[in-house]
């Protein structure tokens, strides 16, 4: 609530600072008002989307009915009115669930996207390696590694992958006064069983994030993992949710247990909140020193900051700017600007009718997308958020073409024709 106060104070300064030989305001000297240029691509900039599994939201007829709706304000329906070409769908780990993969992937090769980021892996808390991560995760990425014989055989061909941690669930059970290295032990069970009783270790929780992240690192030898520069890549979804009291140490013991795992360097991405100033995470992943922070879809305003849908590709210019330097020059942390095609929160929830929304237009998709070119980092990469969020209406993936607003493979030539020679 305070920025939005202060944005405002801000318009009302340039509004008063910006007159002409009349005295009057002229919005020509408005701080914001200035074009988003097209930056021509000189040479191929990596690309990598996040990929969601829809099953829980398109398959909610709730919120498929929301989604594909005809659009009547007058009526609270403000949802997108698309339909995904591939319908109800979900990625589960069966037929269907493979075809629909492979479809993906093909429409990931089609942008010329270099790899998917998969759906965040969790952590399966009571078990020990290496057995500390979801069942179901595991197996979709056995599948997306083609290492199911049982379904049809999916074709990554060029198309690689890069995993992504839930550390809201990991850290669930921590906040700023209890922190990782001071919270309780946990008890953890093994595969083994005497006599009825089943056996178990006690086990520090630190010691617990550096199992998940060996688990993780079990997938880094795979020839299609992701890598820059020869290190593997890691996104970590929510890291301003791991409170520990020396984050420089924890998040070297992350790289420790890495390479002696794997002997790889692990290279970890942090995924900061849309909208945030950086220093708010000075006590996280800035002083635990990340090698490059991105950002959550900047087309999500927040609830009741419809200023920010003004002059929106120059707003997020402004913030990718800010947050680039600051990190840069306090911390030697790398960026990696977002880009995202819309937002719109009505699907997931009937009651947002009255919330900001950014629906798709390829005009402004382009200006995000010279927003992000602006704002490479030192090691050039952009991620797209999202593939197929369709709870927002957060997809490039491909709709009905004809059907409502629907806009066929449009978005996927975008990404393709603006980061790639």
């Amino acid at each position: 609530m305070r920025f939005k106060y202060i944005f405002f104070a801000l318009i009302i300064f340039a509004a008063y600072a910006c007159k002409d030989e009349s005295g009057e305001s002229s919005i020509d000297d408005f701080f914001l008002n200035y074009e988003i240029t097209e930056i021509a691509v000189t040479s191929d900039i990596p690309v990598g989307a996040i990929l969601y599994n829809p099953a829980g939201s398109l398959q909610n007829e709730e919120i498929w009915t929301r989604l594909t709706e005809e659009r009547i304000e007058s009526q609270g329906h403000v949802g997108p009115f698309v339909q995904p070409v591939l319908g109800q769908y979900g990625l589960n780990v069966d037929t269907t669930g493979a075809l629909a993969l492979q479809q993906t992937i093909d429409w990931g090769l089609e942008a010329r996207i270099d790899f998917f980021i998969l759906p965040v892996v969790r952590e399966e808390r009571t078990r020990i390696y290496p057995r500390n991560i979801f069942s179901e995760d595991s197996a979709f990425i056995n599948l997306f590694q083609m290492k199911n014989d049982t379904l049809p055989a999916i074709e990554l061909k060029e198309m690689k992958f890069a995993l992504m941690t839930d550390m809201y669930g990991f850290c669930s059970n921590l906040n700023n006064g209890t922190l990782i290295e001071t919270v309780m032990p946990a008890t953890v069970y093994l595969d083994t069983y005497t006599e009825d009783v089943r056996d178990s270790v006690i086990i520090s929780r630190v010691d617990q994030l550096y199992a998940y992240f060996v688990r993780l690192s079990d997938y880094f030898s795979d020839p299609n993992y992701y890598h820059i520069n020869g290190r593997p890549v890691v996104i970590m979804r929510d890291p301003q949710q791991l409170y520990a009291q020396n984050p420089a140490a924890v998040y070297q013991g992350i790289r420790d247990a890495v390479k002696q795992h794997s002997g790889k360097d692990i290279y970890l991405i942090a995924q900061q909140q849309a909208w945030t100033p950086p220093a708010r995470f000075t006590y996280f992943f800035l002083q635990g020193k990340v090698d490059a922070i991105t950002m959550r879809n900047m087309c999500n305003v927040g609830g009741g900051n419809w200023d920010r849908t003004y002059f929106l590709p120059q707003m997020i210019n402004e913030n990718f700017k800010y947050n680039r330097e600051y990190i840069r020059t306090n911390f030697g942390i790398d960026f990696v600007p977002s880009v995202s095609p819309s937002y719109n929160y009505y699907p997931l929830s009937a009651t947002a009718y009255n919330e900001p929304q950014v629906p798709k237009n390829p005009d402004e998709f382009r200006k995000y997308c010279n927003v992000a070119k602006m704002n490479l980092g030192q090691t050039p990469l952009v991620i797209v958020d999202a593939f197929n969020n369709w709870e927002t209406d957060s997809a490039i993936e491909p709709t009905v073409e004809g059907v409502g607003n629907g806009y066929g493979n449009r978005y996927l030539h975008l990404i393709r024709e603006q980061f790639k020679k």
